[in-house]
């Protein structure tokens, strides 16, 4: 499968529910692991932003299905789960916007009724450090961000609509001092939870040399919000979900905030129980 394929099959969708309250986010699969020993434990899990589940109180994802070891994209297998300490696991830095949602005991349960999902997971080795950053990525890089903005998708195959990007700012620094980069790409509510990625086949590297043939893909973060212009020419963060009856007042200025995806080994500590 081409690494564009797996890229869409990295995504699922998220609808939260309260009563007639709806919030339409963005998830993707990520794997957390540990060495125990010689072996690893690993906990698959969904990423996505807190500010799109938490709140509601019924959480719909919207799998895939593994069929002769392909995905099926015609019938969307959708799992209802209840929004509780025991589903969702809070970021434990406050300031953070991230959850995971850990998907084992669903792989379990539809095991039992031999059912398979379809899913690419991300994990930790996708994720440069600043120092790899640095040396491996310029100021301005392309990137790619795949989710359902304003809720959009391929509903008929199940599948996720894919944009295309640069970094606004530099993705090694901390942008006004948080764990953040800008990326200059059109985003809007439903995006929220996004992964924003850099996958290069041949590029220009940092030395000038032309046509390296050296293929990367890095996750980058997760696009959390953006800014947004009112009518009367104020400045505003929005996280893109948030109610807000004037919205239609407020201009999106096509960028977006990211949280930089370092950030999601902050989990670790909690879903390993590590003290």
């Amino acid at each position: 499968m081409d690494i564009t394929e797996q890229l869409i099959n990295g995504t699922v969708r998220i609808e939260a529910k309260n009563g007639n309250k709806t919030s339409i986010g963005t998830g993707f699969y990520f794997t957390f692991s540990k060495k125990v020993g010689p072996d690893s434990i690993t906990i698959p899990a969904i990423i996505t932003n807190k500010h799109v589940v938490n709140g509601f109180k019924n959480i719909k994802l919207f799998f895939k299905q593994r069929v002769n070891n392909q995905p099926d994209y015609n019938n969307p297998l959708t799992i209802n789960i209840v929004n509780d300490t025991n589903t969702v696991v809070q970021h434990p830095n406050n300031k953070i916007d991230l959850v995971a949602i850990p998907i084992a005991s669903i792989l379990t349960e539809l095991n039992k009724n031999k059912v398979d999902l379809f899913y690419i997971s991300a994990d930790k080795k996708l994720i440069p450090n600043d120092s790899i950053q640095k040396q491996e990525l310029k100021s301005i890089e392309d990137v790619i961000m795949i989710g359902y903005p304003s809720g959009l998708w391929d509903t008929k195959n199940n599948l996720p609509i894919v944009r295309k990007g640069i970094t606004a700012t530099t993705p090694y620094f901390d942008y006004n001092g948080k764990r953040e980069f800008l990326v200059d790409i059109a985003a809007f509510a439903g995006s929220s939870g996004s992964p924003i990625f850099v996958n290069r086949d041949m590029y220009v590297d940092k030395q000038r040399n032309v046509g390296v043939l050296k293929p990367q893909l890095f996750l980058l973060g997760i696009l959390y919000g953006g800014p947004l212009y009112t009518v009367d020419g104020k400045l505003e963060m929005s996280n893109f979900n948030e109610p807000n009856p004037n919205f239609k007042s407020r201009i999106p200025m096509n960028l977006g905030y990211v949280i930089k995806a370092s950030e999601l080994l902050g989990f670790e500590s909690i879903l390993f129980n590590e003290k």
